[in-house]
């Protein structure tokens, strides 16, 4: 088919076919004289087009012809839109490009990212096929805005703005905003003509935001007005957004901001924050906000390495350290499903236990303390054997996190009391879960002198001493939960014959 100009009285030139598609054209370009036309017939290719379209998109100055299909003319004007796109992302925004082609009529502004040339899009079907008809609006007024100003500053600035008017209609939106970071899933423009009830609006948003609770809670929402704080939603793209909102001549302006960084190193600083940095295991605040979380956790076991100082003082801090960060991968590696592994702090870890009643608790503690000493440790200076001591303490209910770790640190201290690389109780006195007592228990008692666990009676008969606890008294005061805070605050303090450490 040939292409050559045709034209009608007074109205600017067709390039293309000649026939139908003059008369077609004819009033809307008399109506819309200085706007760009192109014509496309019933097979979605091109049959005329005027001058002003080559002027509104040059990079079709040597592809236009009659015949061309639709979907090579929307292509190049994709291309130079959006440099950096990959062709994944191309190839989907042609398919939403081309859906649009088929079912909208506009109007839609967007604006040209090389010239900065705002357009309005109409478009409109007729028997012969389909016109599309863009219009210059760069200059044209946005009612309660200064145009120019506001135009300028979206072209230089990374900001979605939407104007409903106190009717609730649109006023202006700034569409090079969301055709830029939605165009991979944005399909259709979202009808957002009309703003009534914050739920109704939102939900129109489905196809470019995550299910997330913000999302759905917005998507619920039955009040009206603008959004009464700021709002942080993560789009399909991947991408995440701070939405402002603001009332403005009675109506709203709406405020969007790439925020895909920010929110990247808010996330990184929050993992930090709960992530022990030589072992990179959840540390303190991160076990203890899982016990406020987990209702599962029947018990805490708290496991210190034996010997630790000696370690140090012996190989270098170097080594202490190369210790730690292979006895956290060995007790990584033993945990069992749903328990949780944490280093509070120096040489102890933590464990957040999920086993059904005591005995399978004890065991599994147990095999937590066999894995760290399953074999040496190598160093510079050879091979090293290290053992570590736990205490266990059951989950009560309504009862503090930190409470909870109190106990199972005196049951550590019992276990260590006992000799080290043992499993220590606070389910009940050591003896009962059979661990065995030291070869010096019976010395320890007689020369221990047994005044209670009374508190003032001991302040009272001992002053500045520390006096010796029994192992049954010891073992009384893990079950009663008492600590060594409740004794004046002592900082050192002796078991039976053994110095705690």
């Amino acid at each position: 088919m040939s292409s050559k100009e045709v034209s009608a009285p007074d109205l600017p030139p067709l390039h293309g076919e000649d026939g139908p598609w003059t008369q077609a054209a004819g009033g809307l370009l008399l109506a819309f004289g200085a706007s760009a036309v192109c014509c496309y017939d019933t097979d979605e290719r091109v049959s005329a087009w005027n001058g002003r379209y080559l002027e509104f998109f040059p990079e079709m100055r040597e592809r236009v012809r009659v015949g061309l299909p639709a979907a090579d003319t929307i292509r190049p004007f994709l291309e130079r839109q959006h440099p950096g796109a990959t062709a994944a992302e191309l190839d989907a925004a042609l398919a939403n490009a081309m859906w649009r082609h088929r079912e909208e009529q506009g109007p839609l502004r967007y604006q040209r990212a090389d010239s900065g040339r705002w357009l309005e899009l109409r478009m409109f079907p007729v028997p012969q096929g389909r016109i599309k008809l863009w219009t210059d609006v760069t200059h044209s007024g946005t009612e309660g805005t200064d145009a120019s100003v506001l135009l300028e500053l979206l072209t230089v600035t990374n900001l979605g703005l939407i104007l409903h008017d106190a009717q609730g209609r649109l006023r202006y939106v700034n569409s090079r905003f969301f055709s830029e970071h939605f165009l991979p899933v944005l399909r259709e423009v979202p009808d957002i003509r009309e703003r009534h009830v914050q739920g109704d609006y939102w939900r129109r948003y489905a196809a470019m935001f995550e299910p997330s609770d913000t999302f759905r809670a917005l998507c619920d929402s039955r009040q009206g007005g603008p959004l009464p704080a700021p709002v942080t939603l993560r789009g399909t793209t991947g991408r995440s957004y701070r939405i402002e909102e603001h009332a403005l001549n009675g109506g709203i302006a709406s405020m969007w901001t790439d925020v895909t960084e920010l929110a990247g190193l808010n996330a990184r600083l929050r993992r930090m924050a709960l992530t022990d940095t030589l072992t990179a295991l959840p540390n303190r605040r991160a076990l203890e906000q899982a016990l406020d979380d987990r209702n599962d956790v029947t018990a805490i076991a708290l496991v210190d390495v034996d010997h630790f100082k000696a370690i140090n003082d012996r190989f270098g801090h170097d080594a202490g350290d190369g210790v730690m960060a292979e006895l956290a991968k060995r007790l990584a590696a033993a945990l069992a499903p749903g328990e949780l592994l944490a280093r509070l702090g120096g040489d102890e870890f933590a464990v957040l236990l999920c086993s059904a009643d005591e005995a399978q608790v004890m065991a599994r503690a147990d095999a937590l303390r066999r894995a760290v000493s399953a074999e040496p440790v190598a160093l510079d200076r050879g091979p090293l054997v290290v053992t570590a001591s736990l205490g266990v303490a059951a989950r009560e209910a309504h009862e503090a996190p930190t409470d909870t770790l109190r106990r199972a640190d005196m049951a550590l201290l019992g276990a260590k009391a006992e000799g080290r690389d043992r499993v220590g109780s606070a389910f009940a006195p050591a003896r009962a879960q059979g661990v065995p007592a030291s070869p010096g228990a019976a010395a320890d008692a007689r020369l221990a002198t047994d005044f209670g666990l009374d508190p003032a009676a001991l302040a009272a008969r001992h002053g500045a001493q520390h006096p010796v606890f029994t192992r049954e008294r010891w073992a009384q005061a893990q079950r009663e939960g008492l600590t060594l805070d409740h004794y004046w605050g002592w900082v050192h303090y002796s078991l039976g014959l053994a110095a705690g450490d």
